[in-house]
């Protein structure tokens, strides 16, 4: 099975609404709360979104057509 790994770090912390990323973000250790657009719910699942996000823009870069040369 394919697979594509993606760099995890801060991915609890950021927003994926509007990107702002601060250790406030996360109060306690399950919650998550953006204190610049106030995005809230579990801290494990928006850290999943923000690494889903990261592996499809990495994903369309890996499949990207190669240009064909000058």
């Amino acid at each position: 099975m394919p697979f594509l790994e993606v760099d995890a770090a801060s991915t609890s912390q950021r927003c994926p609404r509007c990107g702002h990323t601060e250790r406030a973000n996360r109060p306690i250790r399950d919650s998550f709360r953006c204190r610049r657009c106030g995005l809230a719910g579990p801290a494990d699942v928006v850290a999943g979104v923000n690494v889903r996000d990261r592996a499809r823009s990495a994903w369309a870069f890996v499949t990207m057509p190669v240009p064909p040369p000058a």
